[in-house]
């Protein structure tokens, strides 16, 4: 989601993005502290290996500076490889909270929560968009009971 539409959405809807980002934000954090470290770790022993890819002959000097570069690599590919473990548990964590904050209205019917529910199990791809109808629809219920 764009800053501007972030910055276009009303109080209770931000409230609630808050939320999201709370719950999402240690899994986040790993994933970027990961990623920082993968990256150039990976790109660096690659680019040194890629420099041993003409010679002729190789010495044990050559095989330990090989050995310890592939050894970077390998460790750069597993950080990188559990920097999508992470991303998947943000999904995770982010469907969990929608889902939990579907189910416990108060306002809504228990017809509409099972609704908006299955919809967003039923289609990943539009979950904020569902999220977002439910907090839209359950704000002007409260607003009405309120009146």
């Amino acid at each position: 989601m764009d800053m501007e539409r972030f910055h276009q959405m009303p109080a209770f809807m931000k409230e609630e993005m808050d939320n999201l980002k709370h719950v999402a934000a240690p899994f986040l954090k790993k994933r970027l502290i990961f990623l920082f470290i993968a990256i150039p770790l990976l790109v660096a022993s690659l680019v040194y290996l890629s420099s041993f890819w003409g010679q002729a002959s190789y010495g044990t000097d050559s095989m330990i500076k090989i050995g310890c570069a592939a050894a970077a690599a390998a460790f750069g590919m597993a950080l990188f490889r559990e920097s999508s473990y992470q991303k998947r548990n943000v999904q995770q964590s982010v469907m969990k909270y929608i889902l939990e904050r579907m189910q416990t209205s108060e306002v809504l019917s228990d017809e509409r929560k099972s609704r908006y529910v299955q919809a967003v199990k039923e289609e990943p791809f539009t979950v904020m968009r569902s999220f977002l109808e439910f907090l839209n629809e359950e704000e002007i219920r409260r607003r009405r009971l309120a009146e």
